[in-house]
């Protein structure tokens, strides 16, 4: 799985012409007209080898888990290599990963699942600056009786308003909930800060990385987060959901699954039959990007954080934003519209 390339000659500049050779849809023509996709927030486009990997499971490899037989024991070790791929991109361990239909599903199964141990008074902490995938899914609970504090923003440049969240996060609040970047704005959030102050409180943390993902590294053990989500879909995979969790909360809080699902990790978390499929699709696209980081950097690691500590300043997620909005620093933004052209 994970490999060190030999060391070689340095960074070079980025081959744009191989990465779009990479990319069969960019061959796409409407009117007879090159096509530019402009709806990369919403989901990317996707390199040969993510298509060629769901190919191949649906050809060779198509079964369900568990058994006896050669194409289910293919797909297992798909699954447990797919599972091995993203914890390599979270830097967590593989029964950490979970797999699930889409960041927004995963959320509200976390959501229910944390809410069986809430009771009516306890709070739960969100941001204005938040999708409402980060945000529906704990607003459920206030049929518990659980208390919804918004944290609000600095409408001036469209950042969170820290001391706002450090007077609402209080010894009653059970988890706050935040992105990593916002999908609207491109805001960046001091997520390892905000850690900081909830566990001083006693609270969890949950961390919607789906916007972030494509643009920065992402260490979970760094961030010392409780729970971290993003979706493959976002940087060049299928359309699916990943979640990470510290080992000790997914034993701890019990999911909703049916009765002959294993109870052990990860298996947990993923009841019903997955997209497999989708999965093979999945650990190809962390392949690729790796391997995007070795054509900028032959120096680069194979996968842990694969394409942005190579790619640098071309990742663009800390200090160079492309698209600074009205008064806002360009340190703390990440790119929000997203146009990809053959």
């Amino acid at each position: 799985m994970s490999s060190t390339v030999a060391h070689a000659a340095g960074p070079k500049s980025l081959d744009s012409a191989w990465v779009r050779q990479q990319f069969p849809s960019l061959q796409t023509q409407v009117n007879g007209q090159t096509t530019a996709f402009l709806d990369g927030p919403a989901g990317t486009q996707v390199p040969r080898q993510v298509v060629d990997a769901i190919a191949n499971y649906l050809l060779h490899d198509n079964a369900n888990t568990c058994g006896a037989f050669s194409t289910s024991r293919q797909n297992d070790a798909m699954i447990a290599g797919a599972r091995q791929a993203m914890a390599d991109f979270f830097n967590c361990t593989p029964d950490e990963v979970i797999f699930g239909q889409n960041m927004t599903t995963i959320t509200f199964a976390l959501s229910r699942a944390i809410g069986r141990e809430l009771k009516a008074g306890h709070e739960i902490v969100v941001t204005t600056l938040d999708h409402d995938a980060n945000v529906a899914p704990w607003r459920a609970l206030e049929e518990k009786g659980v208390v919804i504090r918004q944290v609000d923003i600095h409408e001036s440049d469209c950042t969170l308003d820290l001391e706002d969240l450090k007077r609402k996060i209080t010894n009653k609040t059970r988890l706050v909930a935040v992105g990593y970047a916002s999908n609207a704005v491109g805001t960046i959030n001091p997520v390892a800060e905000i850690t900081r102050l909830a566990h001083a409180a006693g609270a969890l943390v949950f961390i919607d990385a789906v916007h972030y993902a494509p643009h920065g590294a992402i260490d979970v053990k760094a961030l010392d987060c409780d729970f971290l989500a993003c979706s493959p879909y976002k940087f060049f995979g299928p359309h699916m959901g990943t979640l990470y969790g510290k080992r000790e909360h997914l034993l701890r809080f019990s999911p909703y699954k049916v009765r002959p699902a294993p109870n052990e990790l990860p298996d947990r978390w993923e009841t019903g039959t997955q997209v497999q499929e989708l999965i093979a699709g999945i650990a190809a696209a962390v392949d690729y990007l790796a391997e995007l980081g070795r054509k900028h950097d032959p120096a680069a690691q194979d996968r842990p954080a694969p394409a942005c500590r190579a790619l640098g300043s071309r990742c663009r997620p800390l200090d160079q934003a492309d698209v600074p909005l009205a008064g806002a620093p360009r340190r703390s933004r990440l790119p929000t519209p997203s146009a990809t052209r053959a």
